[in-house]
């Protein structure tokens, strides 16, 4: 803190709440304009080139719309933390630091005063008057500890401030790297009508980062991925109709069309053994397909969000992980179905970075779209900056490690053995990576002793392993 520094609580919290209606109000607007954009894009009586072309480009809108919502999400999430992060005390450092400074020239004032008071009792002779001037000192002694306390008291003050700052300060940084996005798409969307006619690129590098930045996992609809326990939490549960759809998505696949109650069960429990990789494949194509809900349905056969009885939309992971993994678990290269992959029915032997690429483009393709998954070659010195720029290219990262080694949003740890995939949902200033395992957020520390020393680790086999996943 310094003296110019000031703070009301009441004040800056009044400013945030009225900050929280402007957004909630600017997002109500931006949900009319991006249906009408919806519905006029879906006139069947207009067909030319020209309007399809444009149709295209209303799509490139539609993305900005969302971003610029997204962005005004997280910023009132970070105005309701600053209201609840102030404290309710007024802090003026003005007044704070001229309290402390008069509290500091007391206590000399008074020490001063003890020093005269007991050279007089060195001196003094007469018992009467030793007493006196042994009271005053006494009394001066005390006044000095008062004056001190009071200067700790105001000092503390400084600190409390100091703590608010620290606390806030990673308050409103998710959207500073929005904003820089929007005005790039703006600018090549003003400028797509040329010769008579819309042109629209659609694989401009803006939309991908924005998808990254903006659309990302937890920022817009709060969640943390999917869990790889959620489809047998489900099924166990025994509620009709969710079984039903799951039996009907099993049975889907040849390979379990035949599948009873007891053995679609036990195919969740061996999901929930080996799911792992399916779950960070599930997460990056629920985030790349956010805001294109229909053409997601459109493709899966099945809603991207479902609401809950609150009418509160969140998604619809538990069917998108079972859909993947049926279509995808033990399957060869060339397709075919291998019996003998598993070590039982309830346990999965998981999936490796050669598997994950032949089997999710294939899902892909399969699906009527395409994907491109790469290996990367890392180690523990570069895996931070290949994300970096391997998200700054608007691809996302799978990134599995052995052992796990990761902290939650509190810094404990959550240690396992074993080898985990997991989908990379941001990077911190600090070089640790962020992900989502079991449906919750946690961060990975790449230069952990068991990943620079692996000769130290019980497993024997510690790595950090990196996987590209970029959308056609």
């Amino acid at each position: 803190m310094t003296p110019k520094d000031y703070l009301n609580p009441e004040s800056i919290r009044l400013q945030c709440s009225q900050a929280v209606s402007r957004m909630e109000e600017d997002n109500k607007a931006l949900e009319i304009i991006n249906q009408s954009i919806q519905d006029f894009a879906r006139d069947e009586e207009i067909k030319s080139e020209s309007f399809y072309a444009l149709k295209q480009q209303l799509k490139g809108y539609e993305t900005i719309i969302e971003a610029v919502r997204t962005a005004n999400i997280a910023n009132a999430r970070d105005f309701e933390s600053l209201g609840s992060l102030v404290g309710s005390e007024v802090l003026d450092g003005e007044v704070i630091f001229c309290q402390m400074e008069n509290s500091l020239n007391l206590k000399e004032v008074y020490l001063l005063n003890e020093a005269v008071c007991r050279g007089r009792m060195a001196v003094e002779k007469e018992p009467s008057i030793y007493t006196y001037y042994s009271r005053k000192a006494e009394r001066y002694r005390e006044l000095a500890e008062n004056s001190q306390r009071l200067y700790d008291k105001w000092r503390e003050k400084t600190e409390k401030f100091d703590e608010i700052v620290l606390s806030t300060s990673r308050l409103f940084l998710e959207s500073v790297d929005i904003h820089p996005l929007i005005q790039e798409g703006l600018s090549e969307l003003s400028g797509a009508y040329r010769n008579g006619a819309y042109t629209y690129n659609k694989g401009s590098l803006w939309q991908k980062q924005i998808k990254n930045k903006c659309l990302r996992l937890g920022m817009c609809f709060d969640d943390m991925g999917g869990d790889q326990s959620g489809p047998y939490s489900l099924w166990r549960r025994g509620i009709e109709p969710d079984r039903e759809y799951i039996r009907d998505l099993v049975h889907g696949y040849k390979e379990y069309e035949k599948y009873s109650d007891d053995e679609i069960g036990e195919l969740l429990i061996k999901l929930e053994s080996e799911g792992c990789g399916y779950v960070a494949f599930a997460n990056i194509v629920a985030d790349e397909y956010r805001g294109r809900e229909e053409e997601f349905e459109d493709k899966f056969g099945f809603p991207l969000f479902l609401e809950n009885v609150n009418g509160s939309a969140y998604v619809n992971y538990n069917q998108l992980i079972i859909d993947i993994y049926c279509a995808s678990d033990n399957r060869k290269e060339d397709g075919s179905y291998d019996l003998d992959e598993d070590i039982s029915t309830t346990r999965g032997t998981g999936t490796t970075p050669k598997s994950r690429e032949y089997r999710f483009e294939r899902y892909m393709r399969d699906n009527g779209a395409e994907v491109e998954i790469q290996y990367i070659e890392c180690s523990v010195d570069n895996v931070y900056e290949i994300c970096k720029d391997e998200i700054n290219k608007g691809n996302r990262m799978i990134i599995s490690t052995c052992p796990v080694r990761l902290e939650d949003t509190q810094g404990e740890p959550a240690h396992m053995d074993g080898g985990h995939a997991m989908m990379v949902t941001g990077l911190t200033d600090d070089g640790r990576i962020e992900v989502s395992s079991w449906g919750e957020r946690y961060y990975i520390t790449p230069d952990d002793s068991d990943y620079t020393a692996p000769e130290k680790n019980r497993a024997r086999e510690a790595y950090i392993k990196l996987q590209s996943v970029g959308f056609r």
